[in-house]
């Protein structure tokens, strides 16, 4: 006699809440990249209950009194709702709010959701958010240093950052540059001497030039190796983008500006990039960036997430990247899909946000391996940068 299996009662979402934390460095410790100087570090913890007691956390992208304004506006439409849902929930809402638009808080407080409870959904059934996003690649994961910030602060100048990522054995390293062309071939040359011939180097002008200057910076640059150009234009200039990749002796990155699976498709329709930079709390969570992870793959390009700010940020990151599928190769890439690890400037909302920080050594950081994403925020060491 066979035995028919019954369906498992589905778990729901009993509450969504919102903590938000900022820290301002003081004033001679500021650091920026082209288009700023001195900005407030922030994060925003998105926490869901399912009726079942499983409480899952998650990040959304934007100034933290915005953004849970934009968590309270969501609520209603999740709360009661399967923790499976999210999906059905978010066509939802973008129809329902399509004058909205996508670049704002919206997505942002979506993402944190849609984090939340891939964390919950992992917690519930036993399983790492990366097998819940489809399975497991890997444990390691290739990381390169973020640094080389414009700074005031005469104790962390261009060349001591560097050093330290110097010696810190790092894959790859990426530095700040947008301030001029002739400025951009000394810091590329500085970069290059203190790291030497074997790190990869890494360039990022934050949308800060119009084509002409971006080409004249690249080619000035190029003698130095740079593996790519970070975000040489604004994020609109669809039309700049393909017409400098066409020009340009180094390859092209963006995304971090970014949102939704539709702003990349136009990235990728106008072929205005080789390596798709989606960042998790601003382009729509891990769902949508599983999207966008998906396009590439398609049409044959790279991706390497943005992953800038908090300890929850890399472990977020950690679990996306240890979920893409290697492609088009099989065991021998010609560079590894890296993740991005900030080493730059204090930031307590990185060192201190983890009760557990996700560990680095060799150039790689380890995935946590407890269900869900396996991190627990520190509210304690929190609780004094609170400010929602």
């Amino acid at each position: 006699m066979s035995i028919t299996p019954s369906l498992r009662k589905i778990p729901t979402i009993k509450s969504i809440g919102l903590s938000g934390y900022q820290y301002t460095p003081p004033p001679d410790q500021f650091c920026g990249n082209a288009r700023t100087i001195g900005f407030a570090l922030r994060t925003s913890v998105v926490e869901i209950e399912t009726d079942e007691g499983i409480i899952g956390i998650g990040e959304a992208s934007g100034p933290p009194a915005i953004a849970k304004e934009y968590v309270k506006t969501l609520a209603p439409y999740f709360i009661g709702r399967s923790i499976y849902d999210f999906q059905q929930i978010q066509a939802f809402v973008y129809n329902r709010m399509y004058h909205s638009g996508v670049q704002n808080g919206l997505t942002g407080a979506l993402a944190g959701i849609d984090v939340a409870l891939i964390d919950a959904i992992g917690r519930t059934l036993g399983l790492r958010a990366c097998d819940v996003m489809g399975g497991c690649g890997a444990t390691r994961l290739p990381v390169y240093g973020s640094t080389g910030f414009f700074s005031t602060d005469p104790s962390n100048s261009f060349e001591d950052m560097l050093r330290k990522v110097a010696g810190m054995n790092f894959l790859g390293a990426k530095i700040k540059i947008g301030r001029g062309i002739q400025s951009d071939i000394q810091r590329a040359r500085t970069a290059r001497e203190i790291l030497g011939p074997d790190t990869l180097l890494i360039v990022d002008i934050n949308g800060a030039y119009t084509g002409d200057v971006a080409l004249a910076s690249i080619k000035g640059m190029a003698h130095y190796d740079i593996h790519w150009v970070e975000e040489p234009l604004p994020p609109w200039d669809l039309r700049g983008y393909t017409e400098l990749r066409g020009r340009s002796p180094v390859p092209l990155s963006a995304g971090e500006a970014h949102y939704t699976a539709h702003e990349f498709q136009g990235l990728v329709d106008n072929r205005c990039v080789d390596i798709l930079q989606p960042s998790i709390p601003f382009c729509g969570g891990l769902t949508e960036a599983r999207r966008i992870a998906f396009m590439a793959q398609t049409h044959n390009l790279r991706v390497a997430p943005h992953c800038w700010g908090s300890g929850l940020t890399l472990a977020v990151a950690c679990h996306f990247g240890a979920a893409l599928p290697g492609w088009p190769h099989t065991d021998h890439p010609a560079f590894p899909s890296f993740l991005e690890y900030d080493v730059g400037a204090a930031n307590p909302l990185r060192d201190d946000m983890l009760v557990t920080p996700i560990r680095m050594e060799n150039s790689h950081v380890h995935l946590p391996q407890g269900p869900g994403l396996d991190v627990e925020i520190d509210r304690d060491a929190m609780e004094k940068y609170r400010v929602c």
